[in-house]
Protein backbone atom coordinates (compact mmCIF):
# COMPACT_ATOMS: atom_id res chain seq x y z
CA UNK A 1 0.00 0.00 0.00
CA UNK A 2 1.46 3.21 -1.23
CA UNK A 3 0.94 6.25 1.93
CA UNK A 4 2.48 9.90 1.61
CA UNK A 5 6.03 10.55 3.16
CA UNK A 6 3.72 13.00 5.29
CA UNK A 7 0.96 13.64 6.97
CA UNK A 8 0.32 16.58 4.71
CA UNK A 9 1.15 15.00 1.51
CA UNK A 10 -2.35 13.89 0.11
CA UNK A 11 -2.84 12.38 -3.97
CA UNK A 12 -5.30 11.17 -6.30
CA UNK A 13 -4.41 9.21 -9.54
CA UNK A 14 -6.40 7.25 -11.63
CA UNK A 15 -5.27 3.44 -11.11
CA UNK A 16 -3.05 1.84 -13.85
CA UNK A 17 -2.41 -1.75 -14.79
CA UNK A 18 -4.46 -4.82 -14.88
CA UNK A 19 -5.76 -4.62 -11.70
CA UNK A 20 -6.91 -1.12 -12.40
CA UNK A 21 -8.82 -2.10 -15.48
CA UNK A 22 -8.13 1.19 -17.43
CA UNK A 23 -6.07 4.41 -17.16
CA UNK A 24 -7.26 8.26 -17.15
CA UNK A 25 -7.85 8.92 -20.41
CA UNK A 26 -7.29 5.54 -22.42
CA UNK A 27 -10.77 5.26 -23.41
CA UNK A 28 -11.39 1.97 -21.66
CA UNK A 29 -13.37 1.30 -18.78
CA UNK A 30 -12.59 -0.61 -15.63
CA UNK A 31 -13.72 -3.37 -14.38
CA UNK A 32 -14.25 -3.27 -10.59
CA UNK A 33 -14.07 -6.36 -8.50
CA UNK A 34 -17.60 -7.47 -7.47
CA UNK A 35 -18.00 -7.46 -3.72
CA UNK A 36 -19.09 -10.62 -2.47
CA UNK A 37 -23.05 -10.73 -2.28
CA UNK A 38 -24.29 -12.15 1.07
CA UNK A 39 -27.98 -12.58 1.43
CA UNK A 40 -29.18 -12.83 5.15
CA UNK A 41 -32.25 -15.34 4.94
CA UNK A 42 -34.50 -15.98 8.20
CA UNK A 43 -37.83 -15.07 9.60
CA UNK A 44 -37.91 -12.37 12.23
CA UNK A 45 -34.72 -12.94 14.05
CA UNK A 46 -32.69 -12.43 10.81
CA UNK A 47 -35.11 -9.46 9.97
CA UNK A 48 -33.90 -8.08 13.24
CA UNK A 49 -36.89 -7.80 15.83
CA UNK A 50 -36.44 -5.94 18.75
CA UNK A 51 -32.56 -4.78 18.13
CA UNK A 52 -31.88 -1.04 18.11
CA UNK A 53 -32.60 -0.12 14.43
CA UNK A 54 -33.83 -2.62 13.42
CA UNK A 55 -30.83 -4.07 11.95
CA UNK A 56 -30.17 -7.10 14.16
CA UNK A 57 -26.90 -8.49 13.71
CA UNK A 58 -26.54 -7.68 10.31
CA UNK A 59 -24.45 -3.72 10.81
CA UNK A 60 -22.46 -5.52 13.34
CA UNK A 61 -21.47 -8.81 11.64
CA UNK A 62 -20.75 -6.64 8.27
CA UNK A 63 -18.12 -4.07 10.30
CA UNK A 64 -16.50 -7.40 11.54
CA UNK A 65 -16.09 -8.19 7.70
CA UNK A 66 -15.35 -4.99 6.83
CA UNK A 67 -12.49 -5.24 9.51
CA UNK A 68 -11.24 -8.65 8.39
CA UNK A 69 -10.96 -6.46 4.84
CA UNK A 70 -13.70 -8.40 2.48
CA UNK A 71 -15.77 -6.51 0.84
CA UNK A 72 -19.61 -7.03 1.42
CA UNK A 73 -22.72 -6.73 -0.30
CA UNK A 74 -26.46 -7.71 1.90
CA UNK A 75 -28.51 -8.57 -1.24
CA UNK A 76 -32.48 -9.36 -0.90
CA UNK A 77 -35.82 -7.79 -1.77
CA UNK A 78 -36.11 -6.13 1.94
CA UNK A 79 -34.83 -3.03 3.13
CA UNK A 80 -34.69 -1.83 6.66
CA UNK A 81 -35.72 2.07 6.59
CA UNK A 82 -34.27 2.88 9.69
CA UNK A 83 -30.91 1.46 9.06
CA UNK A 84 -28.29 2.97 11.51
CA UNK A 85 -25.08 2.63 9.33
CA UNK A 86 -24.41 -0.05 6.86
CA UNK A 87 -26.31 -1.71 3.86
CA UNK A 88 -29.53 -2.31 4.93
CA UNK A 89 -30.89 -5.12 2.57
CA UNK A 90 -31.89 -8.57 3.62
CA UNK A 91 -34.60 -11.34 2.74
CA UNK A 92 -36.48 -12.19 6.01
CA UNK A 93 -40.19 -12.29 6.42
CA UNK A 94 -41.61 -11.88 10.49
CA UNK A 95 -43.64 -15.04 11.43
CA UNK A 96 -42.42 -17.02 8.18
CA UNK A 97 -42.20 -21.19 8.54
CA UNK A 98 -40.02 -23.14 6.63
CA UNK A 99 -42.06 -24.10 3.85
CA UNK A 100 -43.73 -20.66 3.79
CA UNK A 101 -40.33 -19.26 3.30
CA UNK A 102 -38.98 -22.10 0.40
CA UNK A 103 -42.01 -20.97 -1.66
CA UNK A 104 -40.67 -17.40 -2.06
CA UNK A 105 -36.97 -18.12 -3.16
CA UNK A 106 -37.98 -18.54 -6.83
CA UNK A 107 -38.67 -14.53 -6.35
CA UNK A 108 -35.19 -13.85 -4.38
CA UNK A 109 -32.85 -16.06 -5.43
CA UNK A 110 -32.34 -15.27 -9.40
CA UNK A 111 -32.44 -11.42 -8.93
CA UNK A 112 -30.36 -11.17 -6.09
CA UNK A 113 -27.48 -13.58 -7.56
CA UNK A 114 -26.25 -14.49 -3.52
CA UNK A 115 -23.02 -16.20 -3.14
CA UNK A 116 -23.34 -16.43 0.08
CA UNK A 117 -26.98 -17.47 2.17
CA UNK A 118 -27.30 -17.18 5.79
CA UNK A 119 -29.62 -19.13 6.50
CA UNK A 120 -31.75 -19.33 10.51
CA UNK A 121 -35.10 -20.43 9.80
CA UNK A 122 -37.62 -22.97 11.49
CA UNK A 123 -38.07 -20.56 14.58
CA UNK A 124 -42.01 -20.74 13.66
CA UNK A 125 -42.16 -24.58 13.32
CA UNK A 126 -41.63 -24.55 16.85
CA UNK A 127 -44.62 -23.63 18.37
CA UNK A 128 -46.97 -26.84 17.24
CA UNK A 129 -47.40 -29.71 16.42
CA UNK A 130 -46.08 -29.51 13.11
CA UNK A 131 -42.47 -28.98 14.89
CA UNK A 132 -42.03 -32.85 13.99
CA UNK A 133 -42.80 -32.24 10.58
CA UNK A 134 -39.47 -29.29 10.38
CA UNK A 135 -37.06 -31.21 9.55
CA UNK A 136 -38.92 -32.44 6.07
CA UNK A 137 -39.63 -29.09 5.02
CA UNK A 138 -36.35 -28.51 5.70
CA UNK A 139 -34.54 -30.74 3.23
CA UNK A 140 -37.53 -29.34 0.77
CA UNK A 141 -35.92 -26.08 1.79
CA UNK A 142 -32.14 -27.43 0.75
CA UNK A 143 -33.12 -28.76 -2.11
CA UNK A 144 -34.54 -25.54 -3.67
CA UNK A 145 -31.76 -23.41 -2.89
CA UNK A 146 -29.33 -25.69 -4.14
CA UNK A 147 -31.80 -25.96 -7.84
CA UNK A 148 -32.21 -21.86 -7.64
CA UNK A 149 -28.38 -20.93 -6.64
CA UNK A 150 -26.51 -24.21 -7.82
CA UNK A 151 -23.16 -21.95 -7.26
CA UNK A 152 -23.65 -20.42 -3.56
CA UNK A 153 -22.61 -21.29 -0.25
CA UNK A 154 -25.35 -22.12 2.03
CA UNK A 155 -24.48 -21.67 5.89
CA UNK A 156 -26.71 -23.51 7.67
CA UNK A 157 -27.36 -22.64 11.67
CA UNK A 158 -29.71 -24.25 14.37
CA UNK A 159 -32.05 -21.96 15.40
CA UNK A 160 -30.95 -20.07 19.03
CA UNK A 161 -32.82 -20.71 21.92
CA UNK A 162 -36.02 -20.34 23.60
CA UNK A 163 -37.07 -19.42 27.05
CA UNK A 164 -39.97 -21.38 27.22
CA UNK A 165 -39.00 -25.39 28.39
CA UNK A 166 -41.39 -26.56 25.76
CA UNK A 167 -40.75 -24.75 22.84
CA UNK A 168 -36.99 -25.54 23.74
CA UNK A 169 -37.27 -29.05 23.36
CA UNK A 170 -38.70 -29.13 20.68
CA UNK A 171 -36.13 -26.55 19.12
CA UNK A 172 -33.43 -29.31 20.57
CA UNK A 173 -34.86 -32.26 18.48
CA UNK A 174 -34.59 -30.16 15.18
CA UNK A 175 -31.32 -28.67 15.71
CA UNK A 176 -30.17 -32.69 16.25
CA UNK A 177 -31.55 -32.65 12.60
CA UNK A 178 -30.19 -29.34 11.05
CA UNK A 179 -26.88 -30.55 11.56
CA UNK A 180 -27.55 -33.73 9.82
CA UNK A 181 -29.38 -32.94 7.17
CA UNK A 182 -26.20 -29.99 6.88
CA UNK A 183 -23.91 -32.62 6.79
CA UNK A 184 -25.82 -34.40 4.38
CA UNK A 185 -26.41 -31.97 2.29
CA UNK A 186 -22.40 -30.60 2.34
CA UNK A 187 -21.75 -33.59 0.39
CA UNK A 188 -23.60 -32.47 -2.17
CA UNK A 189 -22.79 -29.14 -2.38
CA UNK A 190 -21.27 -26.29 -0.49
CA UNK A 191 -23.58 -26.53 2.53
CA UNK A 192 -22.00 -25.77 5.57
CA UNK A 193 -23.35 -26.57 9.70
CA UNK A 194 -23.26 -23.04 11.63
CA UNK A 195 -23.65 -24.01 15.47
CA UNK A 196 -25.46 -20.96 16.16
CA UNK A 197 -27.73 -22.13 19.44
CA UNK A 198 -25.15 -22.94 22.11
CA UNK A 199 -23.48 -19.48 21.50
CA UNK A 200 -26.94 -17.59 23.09
CA UNK A 201 -27.87 -18.34 26.50
CA UNK A 202 -31.55 -18.49 27.21
CA UNK A 203 -33.24 -18.71 30.99
CA UNK A 204 -36.83 -18.68 32.12
CA UNK A 205 -35.71 -16.42 34.09
CA UNK A 206 -34.64 -13.85 31.72
CA UNK A 207 -31.23 -12.16 32.33
CA UNK A 208 -29.87 -13.57 29.00
CA UNK A 209 -29.30 -13.09 25.38
CA UNK A 210 -33.42 -12.77 24.62
CA UNK A 211 -35.83 -9.67 24.28
CA UNK A 212 -38.46 -11.67 24.94
CA UNK A 213 -39.40 -15.63 24.57
CA UNK A 214 -37.56 -16.15 20.81
CA UNK A 215 -35.60 -12.66 20.03
CA UNK A 216 -32.50 -12.01 20.74
CA UNK A 217 -31.67 -8.39 22.65
CA UNK A 218 -28.98 -6.16 21.13
CA UNK A 219 -26.31 -8.79 23.20
CA UNK A 220 -27.75 -11.36 21.90
CA UNK A 221 -27.62 -9.97 17.98
CA UNK A 222 -24.04 -9.01 18.58
CA UNK A 223 -23.15 -12.64 19.42
CA UNK A 224 -24.86 -13.71 16.38
CA UNK A 225 -22.74 -11.54 14.53
CA UNK A 226 -19.81 -13.01 15.79
CA UNK A 227 -20.75 -16.34 15.18
CA UNK A 228 -21.80 -15.43 11.35
CA UNK A 229 -18.18 -13.96 11.41
CA UNK A 230 -16.33 -16.67 12.13
CA UNK A 231 -18.11 -19.29 9.42
CA UNK A 232 -18.45 -16.76 6.49
CA UNK A 233 -14.75 -15.82 7.26
CA UNK A 234 -13.57 -19.16 7.30
CA UNK A 235 -14.52 -19.58 4.03
CA UNK A 236 -13.82 -16.64 1.95
CA UNK A 237 -10.54 -16.02 0.06
CA UNK A 238 -8.54 -14.05 2.52
CA UNK A 239 -8.59 -10.37 1.68
CA UNK A 240 -5.66 -8.85 -0.84
CA UNK A 241 -6.10 -5.47 1.35
CA UNK A 242 -6.00 -3.90 4.83
CA UNK A 243 -9.44 -3.08 7.13
CA UNK A 244 -12.29 -1.72 5.29
CA UNK A 245 -12.70 1.68 7.21
CA UNK A 246 -16.56 2.88 5.86
CA UNK A 247 -19.77 1.21 6.76
CA UNK A 248 -21.66 1.64 3.84
CA UNK A 249 -19.00 1.95 0.68
CA UNK A 250 -21.27 1.09 -2.16
CA UNK A 251 -23.90 3.67 -1.22
CA UNK A 252 -26.96 1.24 -0.55
CA UNK A 253 -30.09 2.64 0.73
CA UNK A 254 -33.45 1.92 1.28
CA UNK A 255 -34.69 5.45 -0.38
CA UNK A 256 -33.72 4.97 -4.38
CA UNK A 257 -35.82 3.41 -7.16
CA UNK A 258 -34.53 1.99 -10.14
CA UNK A 259 -36.19 4.65 -12.39
CA UNK A 260 -34.94 8.11 -12.23
CA UNK A 261 -32.34 9.80 -10.74
CA UNK A 262 -33.36 12.06 -7.23
CA UNK A 263 -32.34 14.92 -5.11
CA UNK A 264 -32.35 14.47 -1.89
CA UNK A 265 -31.17 17.44 -0.44
CA UNK A 266 -29.42 17.57 2.57
CA UNK A 267 -31.42 14.60 3.80
CA UNK A 268 -28.49 12.83 6.52
CA UNK A 269 -29.95 9.68 6.66
CA UNK A 270 -30.39 8.98 2.87
CA UNK A 271 -27.26 6.79 2.95
CA UNK A 272 -26.78 4.97 5.80
CA UNK A 273 -23.00 5.66 7.67
CA UNK A 274 -22.57 8.90 5.11
CA UNK A 275 -23.57 12.75 5.70
CA UNK A 276 -25.50 13.93 2.92
CA UNK A 277 -24.83 17.30 2.25
CA UNK A 278 -26.42 17.89 -0.46
CA UNK A 279 -26.10 15.57 -3.83
CA UNK A 280 -27.91 13.80 -6.82
CA UNK A 281 -28.65 10.17 -5.93
CA UNK A 282 -29.05 7.74 -8.98
CA UNK A 283 -29.87 3.99 -8.89
CA UNK A 284 -27.15 1.40 -10.33
CA UNK A 285 -28.75 0.49 -13.24
CA UNK A 286 -29.36 3.70 -14.66
CA UNK A 287 -25.96 5.14 -13.44
CA UNK A 288 -24.34 1.86 -15.63
CA UNK A 289 -23.82 -0.36 -12.82
CA UNK A 290 -23.97 -4.25 -11.97
CA UNK A 291 -22.29 -4.28 -8.99
CA UNK A 292 -24.50 -4.05 -6.13
CA UNK A 293 -23.98 -0.02 -6.51
CA UNK A 294 -25.67 3.14 -6.17
CA UNK A 295 -24.24 6.18 -6.89
CA UNK A 296 -24.21 9.95 -6.09
CA UNK A 297 -24.02 13.05 -8.20
CA UNK A 298 -22.46 15.97 -6.69
CA UNK A 299 -24.11 19.02 -7.22
CA UNK A 300 -22.81 22.48 -7.78
CA UNK A 301 -25.30 24.40 -6.06
CA UNK A 302 -24.90 26.98 -3.30
CA UNK A 303 -25.62 24.79 0.15
CA UNK A 304 -24.75 21.55 -1.69
CA UNK A 305 -21.90 20.64 -0.07
CA UNK A 306 -21.81 16.64 -1.07
CA UNK A 307 -21.03 13.95 0.87
CA UNK A 308 -18.97 12.19 3.66
CA UNK A 309 -18.58 9.70 6.03
CA UNK A 310 -16.18 9.35 9.19
CA UNK A 311 -14.02 6.66 9.67
CA UNK A 312 -12.17 5.11 12.50
CA UNK A 313 -8.30 5.68 12.08
CA UNK A 314 -5.59 5.08 13.82
CA UNK A 315 -2.67 8.10 13.73
CA UNK A 316 0.36 7.09 11.51
CA UNK A 317 -1.10 4.34 9.96
CA UNK A 318 -1.82 5.39 5.87
CA UNK A 319 -4.83 4.65 4.37
CA UNK A 320 -6.07 4.55 1.22
CA UNK A 321 -9.50 5.44 -0.60
CA UNK A 322 -10.06 3.50 -3.94
CA UNK A 323 -13.37 5.33 -5.79
CA UNK A 324 -14.77 5.17 -9.04
CA UNK A 325 -16.24 8.34 -11.27
CA UNK A 326 -17.73 9.36 -14.16
CA UNK A 327 -19.13 12.56 -15.85
CA UNK A 328 -23.32 12.64 -15.17
CA UNK A 329 -24.43 12.56 -18.67
CA UNK A 330 -27.52 11.31 -18.05
CA UNK A 331 -30.32 13.88 -17.51
CA UNK A 332 -27.46 17.24 -18.65
CA UNK A 333 -29.31 19.73 -21.45
CA UNK A 334 -28.73 22.82 -22.61
CA UNK A 335 -31.06 25.54 -22.90
CA UNK A 336 -32.32 24.79 -26.49
CA UNK A 337 -32.84 20.74 -24.67
CA UNK A 338 -29.18 19.35 -27.18
CA UNK A 339 -26.90 17.53 -25.04
CA UNK A 340 -24.59 19.85 -22.40
CA UNK A 341 -21.20 19.92 -21.14
CA UNK A 342 -21.90 18.11 -17.42
CA UNK A 343 -18.96 19.30 -14.86
CA UNK A 344 -16.35 17.12 -14.64
CA UNK A 345 -14.17 17.80 -11.62
CA UNK A 346 -14.70 17.52 -8.06
CA UNK A 347 -12.82 17.43 -4.76
CA UNK A 348 -11.93 14.54 -2.22
CA UNK A 349 -10.41 15.57 1.38
CA UNK A 350 -9.64 14.01 4.57
CA UNK A 351 -8.93 15.90 7.75
CA UNK A 352 -5.86 17.87 7.96
CA UNK A 353 -4.92 17.28 4.54
CA UNK A 354 -4.94 19.15 1.07
CA UNK A 355 -7.99 19.64 -1.14
CA UNK A 356 -7.29 17.26 -4.09
CA UNK A 357 -9.53 17.66 -7.59
CA UNK A 358 -10.63 14.94 -9.76
CA UNK A 359 -11.74 15.08 -13.33
CA UNK A 360 -13.86 12.88 -14.77
CA UNK A 361 -14.28 11.52 -18.02
CA UNK A 362 -17.71 10.49 -19.63
CA UNK A 363 -17.00 6.33 -18.23
CA UNK A 364 -16.30 5.04 -14.77
CA UNK A 365 -12.84 5.30 -13.87
CA UNK A 366 -11.05 3.81 -10.95
CA UNK A 367 -8.95 6.55 -8.73
CA UNK A 368 -7.27 6.22 -5.72
CA UNK A 369 -6.92 8.87 -2.67
CA UNK A 370 -3.72 7.85 0.27
CA UNK A 371 -3.63 9.89 3.07
CA UNK A 372 -1.73 9.38 6.81
CA UNK A 373 -4.24 10.35 9.55
CA UNK A 374 -3.14 12.03 12.51
CA UNK A 375 -6.24 11.34 14.69
CA UNK A 376 -8.40 8.61 15.67
CA UNK A 377 -11.63 9.58 13.67
CA UNK A 378 -11.40 11.49 10.21
CA UNK A 379 -14.14 12.61 8.04
CA UNK A 380 -13.63 12.03 4.44
CA UNK A 381 -15.17 14.45 2.13
CA UNK A 382 -16.50 14.24 -1.39
CA UNK A 383 -17.24 18.26 -2.44
CA UNK A 384 -18.33 19.25 -5.69
CA UNK A 385 -16.59 22.16 -7.83
CA UNK A 386 -17.56 25.76 -7.76
CA UNK A 387 -19.13 25.47 -11.41
CA UNK A 388 -23.13 24.98 -11.20
CA UNK A 389 -24.84 22.68 -12.42
CA UNK A 390 -25.09 18.82 -12.28
CA UNK A 391 -21.50 17.63 -11.19
CA UNK A 392 -19.57 14.09 -11.70
CA UNK A 393 -21.09 10.73 -10.43
CA UNK A 394 -19.21 8.89 -7.44
CA UNK A 395 -19.47 4.99 -6.06
CA UNK A 396 -17.72 2.27 -4.71
CA UNK A 397 -16.13 3.99 -2.10
CA UNK A 398 -13.48 1.33 -0.45
CA UNK A 399 -11.28 3.33 2.31
CA UNK A 400 -8.78 0.97 3.58
CA UNK A 401 -6.37 0.96 6.50
CA UNK A 402 -2.82 -0.15 5.82
CA UNK A 403 -2.79 -3.81 7.70
CA UNK A 404 -0.74 -3.80 10.89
Amino acid sequence: MRSGSTAQRTTARNLTGAAAGGTLGGGVADSPARPVRVMPLGDSITAGMNSTGAAGYRDELLDHLHRLGHDIDFVGPYVNVWQPRGDPHYAAVPGISIQELTGLLPRWLPSARPDWLLVHIGTNNMYGPEHTDAPGFLRTFLETLLRLAPSAGILLASIIPSRLPEWQAHIDAYNRRVRETAEEFGRRGKVFFVDMAPALHASPQGGDDLSDLVHPNDQGYATMAAVWRDALHARLPAPECGPILDHNPHLRTPWLSEAAQQAPGDAPAFFPGWTNRGVHACPGRLAGLDNGSNAVGLVGTPGFLGISTRLATTPGRPVRVTFRARADTLAASGSRGEPADPARTFGIQADGHPRATVTATDDWRTWTYDFTPTTAETDLRFTPAARPGRGPLLTDVLAREAAP
